[in-house]
């Protein structure tokens, strides 16, 4: 017998990874709450803002994403959001300063909670490749 419950245990949104060189990697993974931006970015910029200095830009895929303000305003700035076809429809960058970075996959808020904690779970425990791809591969597994 599968005991449920354990799955269903609270997991953070937000996990982050120790950084890898490999291509594809990234630092953690984000599953919002909802797929509009405005609701959910401020305090995804607010934590980065301890852990790269201040988020000077934040630039997305459109695809996954209702609705996304230009620029989020923090204190007496106001922080560009710039979608960008080229990035990862899963992944969200977040430029700070001094030349640092954080790259995110994004769980969408849609995905099955099942799933989603798989993937939180795996960036945890690093469990898996921290890659966008072998992420993507843990979330489209059947429950």
């Amino acid at each position: 017998m599968r005991h449920v419950a354990s799955e269903l245990e609270p997991l953070s949104r937000l996990q982050l990874c120790p950084r890898i060189s490999a291509e594809g990697a990234v630092d953690g993974a984000w599953w919002p709450r909802t797929a509009d931006m405005g609701d959910e970015l401020p305090d995804l910029i607010a934590v980065f803002g301890t852990l790269i200095g201040p988020v000077r830009r934040v630039v997305y895929d459109a695809s996954i994403w209702r609705s996304a303000p230009s620029r989020v305003i923090r204190g007496a700035s106001a922080i560009p959001v710039d979608p960008y076809r080229l990035v990862s429809r899963d992944t969200i960058y977040l430029l700070g300063t001094h030349s640092r970075d954080a790259v995110l996959y994004v769980v969408p808020a849609s995905a099955n909670p099942f799933s989603a904690r798989r993937v939180m779970r795996a960036v945890l425990e690093h469990a898996h490749t921290t890659s966008a791809p072998a992420l993507r591969l843990l979330l489209t597994q059947p429950v």
